[in-house]
């Protein structure tokens, strides 16, 4: 087995009840709410967000619904920038240059998709929220720091140094070697 042991009290992701495994009554976390139940592309972020059974209370819910909303945004977005090839149009046309080419044709004037620009807010507002609800392994870790902080007491720090130096033992004296400069005219 690789990998690091799972910690219990860690926010996991991806964690589905589709087999409906534990009972409605043994579900936890919060559930979908209904206005976003009705839309179905931000249905189904909630399902792949928070599913049935997840660690999520009350008072997160306000930051779910933006992410979800934001993950809606940031879908969206993509769509209007896909090509009828199948590739990104970041790049629009807006207006025809007033200068010709030497075979006469007039070369159109681009800019930025707009779509781009609400893609790029879309995907910084997601990456706050995630890291605000634990959803990013850098938020995971960081709660994770934050229980060892708050279970490990003073006294529990006295214990390891203690232990730290009771390993060691006494350890001799350390032994001092003076080395005498030599003169630069040598």
């Amino acid at each position: 087995m690789k990998g690091r042991m799972p910690q219990s009290g860690a926010v996991r992701r991806g964690l589905r009840d589709a087999y409906a495994i534990a009972a409605p009554s043994e579900r936890l976390g919060i559930s979908m709410p209904d206005d976003i139940a009705s839309d179905p592309v931000q249905s189904e972020i909630w399902a792949m967000i928070a599913p049935p059974t997840n660690r999520f209370t009350q008072e997160d819910e306000p930051n779910l619904r933006l992410l979800v909303y934001w993950h809606a945004v940031a879908d969206q977005a993509r769509r209007m920038m896909r090509r009828q090839d199948n590739g990104i149009g970041i790049l629009e046309a807006v207006a025809l240059s007033p200068f010709t080419t030497p075979d006469g044709r007039q070369k159109p004037l681009y800019r930025k998709s707009p779509a781009l620009a609400a893609l790029k807010e879309a995907s910084a507002e997601i990456r706050a929220l995630s890291d605000i609800l634990g959803l990013s392994p850098l938020a995971r870790s960081r709660i994770g720091l934050m229980d060892a902080t708050t279970v490990k007491t003073a006294a529990d720090t006295a214990a390891m140094f203690a232990a730290i130096d009771d390993a060691y033992g006494e350890l001799p004296e350390a032994e001092v070697i003076e080395i005498e400069a030599q003169d630069a005219q040598d």
